[in-house]
């Protein structure tokens, strides 16, 4: 899809897609590495061993957290975090271009502003008012 026919809600919508599997994506190589590391195919670095240390003490390692969105939750909890945010993309996936009710979990956005923004925009396009009048 070409950017100019994108609305609001398909570019926060792909926005979020590109934050988690940024996130994801990054997960996944680091403990595939940790796993080779593990049977001898890779030297054990010193972030490896930091990583270790934090899914010991249920912590979310540094690198992880820079990529995360806000929290204080330990890495469990953190971790079912990640899936319920899964879980709300692949809802919302359906049809990016609206609105539905599983979005109304604002808090399992990286970027909730951009999604009210995007809810001023759709209406103010839809209403002819300024977006600059509108509040959400």
């Amino acid at each position: 899809m070409a950017d100019d026919t994108r609305g609001p809600y398909q570019n926060v919508y792909l926005q979020e897609c590109e934050l988690i599997n940024t996130l994801i994506n990054m997960i996944i190589t680091d403990l595939k590495d940790l796993e080779l590391a593990f049977k001898g195919e890779l030297t054990m670095t010193a972030a490896m061993e930091d990583l270790m240390e934090n899914i010991y003490l249920n912590k979310i390692c540094a690198e992880w957290a820079k990529k995360s969105w806000m929290t204080t939750r330990g890495l469990g909890s953190w971790l079912d975090n990640l899936k319920q945010r899964l879980e709300l993309l692949n809802l919302w996936k359906d049809d990016p271009t609206t609105i539905n009710k599983s979005v109304c979990f604002l808090n399992r956005l990286y970027k909730p502003n951009s999604f009210l923004t995007a809810i001023k925009q759709v209406c103010a396009q839809k209403t002819g008012q300024g977006l600059n009048k509108l509040y959400v």
